[in-house]
């Protein structure tokens, strides 16, 4: 799979992506085989399990998480359209709460908010009828995606040099490029910090993690 192509060849152990979720406590790291993986499971779950293709958009509303930033990988892989928020779509990806409260149409894809990706049911919540549990689904799918797909380089062209980026998070697409896309397509990586956490913390996170930028 050519999405994170340069970054497989560059070395594929290294941390690209470092989500702090100051809400739960949690800390995960993702390298660029991960996150390949992650991508590859995504991508193939929305051409098989959903039928999906390129002419198709997901939706993705949930809050700022490893999840999210996966599904929207997973989707460039694919070559399918990305709308962030409570769009109108083929799919949308959305919490519990949120899917009580919007009632999206199409098929809905429920996300827990477990830091280590477990399901609905699997964290003890209940599926509502008619939904998907994203957790054990996604599970279910191959890490490697044979479909041609095009290099992140070419989807967002890099620009500067490569650096370690800190921020909190994105609340739409372009946040979403500015923060996690851009820091990887000029050979970076992204550290995001979820949840609230004030400057104090924010510069304790930078030093620990070696930030070079803030956004």
């Amino acid at each position: 799979m050519e999405l994170l192509s340069h970054l497989l060849l560059a070395d594929p152990a290294t941390p690209r992506l470092t989500i702090y979720n100051e809400t739960t406590g949690a800390r995960l790291d993702f390298s660029a085989l991960t996150l390949d993986n992650w991508a590859a499971k995504v991508g193939n779950m929305l051409l098989e399990e959903l039928d999906l293709d390129e002419e198709s958009t997901i939706a993705i509303d949930l809050p700022v998480s490893w999840q999210a930033a996966v599904i929207v990988l997973g989707a460039l892989a694919a070559g399918i359209e990305v709308e962030f928020g409570d769009q109108e779509a083929d799919a949308e990806f959305t919490t519990p709460d949120r899917f009580e409260a919007n009632q999206p149409t199409g098929d809905v894809l429920l996300v827990s908010d477990d830091p280590f990706g477990r399901g609905i049911v699997e964290s003890g919540g209940t599926l509502p009828g008619g939904t998907i549990d994203f957790g054990p689904t996604v599970r279910f799918y191959g890490d490697q995606f044979f479909n041609p797909t095009r290099a992140l380089t070419e989807i967002v062209p890099p620009s500067g040099g490569a650096e370690r980026v800190l921020s909190t998070g994105w609340s739409d697409k372009e946040g979403f490029v500015r923060t996690v896309l851009a820091p990887l397509a000029a050979s970076g990586s992204a550290v995001i910090v979820a949840g609230l956490a004030d400057s104090t913390r924010l510069d304790q996170i930078a030093a620990a993690e070696k930030v070079t930028a803030r956004i």
